[in-house]
């Protein structure tokens, strides 16, 4: 130990030094835990919840596109089923006329129906007709009906349009088949309008 006083002054002077130091490192320390501050976790978590709005606004977006391009497609196919159906039997029947009775004989119907009942080559009395914003069809005259379409999709109007059906005119029988129909996709409305011409495939006399 040195006793002289300018040894006793560099002892001391380096002693408040390792003490500073100490406090110094210590003060750093404290800092290091005392983490953020008020201000900045309100902006972090401000910007968090914009973050999480606008992805959720995206994936609703997303989602509500999706449903309304699966709704037009299910009404397409529907139409596109019923049409095809109806055609491929009326086709190759008889004795057409509007209306559900069975009993019947062939009818030219120029204003148009909402029914259409016909006689298949195994003798049956089909009826295809629009009841409950749906396509129907009876196999039995009348007795039962099954339906066609969707109960998703709503047929707002379904015509069948005769000529040349009945007996004597020299005329190929004809059935104009007119359908409206529309889906409904979280308050838009789509609308489809299709329509096909059957002849009978049988020739006339």
């Amino acid at each position: 130990m040195i006793m002289d006083k300018r040894g006793f002054t560099l002892s001391v002077s380096r002693q408040n030094m390792a003490k500073n130091k100490n406090i110094n490192n210590k003060a750093e320390q404290i800092n290091l835990l005392t983490g953020f501050t008020l201000i900045e976790l309100i902006v972090a978590l401000g910007v968090f919840s914009v973050a999480i709005f606008m992805s959720t606004s995206t994936f609703l977006n997303l989602q509500n596109a999706e449903r309304k391009v699966q709704n037009e497609v299910n009404l397409q196919d529907n139409l596109r089923f019923g049409l095809e159906m109806m055609a491929k039997e009326i086709r190759t029947g008889r004795d057409y006329h509007c209306g559900f009775s069975a009993g019947v004989g062939p009818l030219d119907c120029p204003a148009g129906d909402s029914s259409l009942t016909f006689q298949t080559t195994q003798l049956q009395s089909v009826i295809y007709r629009q009841i409950d914003s749906r396509i129907q069809k009876s196999t039995d005259g009348g007795a039962s009906f099954q339906p066609l379409t969707s109960g998703d999709v709503l047929i707002e109007d379904l015509a069948f349009i005769v000529s040349g059906a009945a007996s004597g005119d020299s005329l190929q029988p004809r059935i104009l088949i007119s359908i409206k129909a529309s889906v409904q996709t979280k308050g838009t409305k789509k609308e489809l309008s299709l329509q096909t011409l059957v002849s009978q495939r049988k020739l006339a006399p």
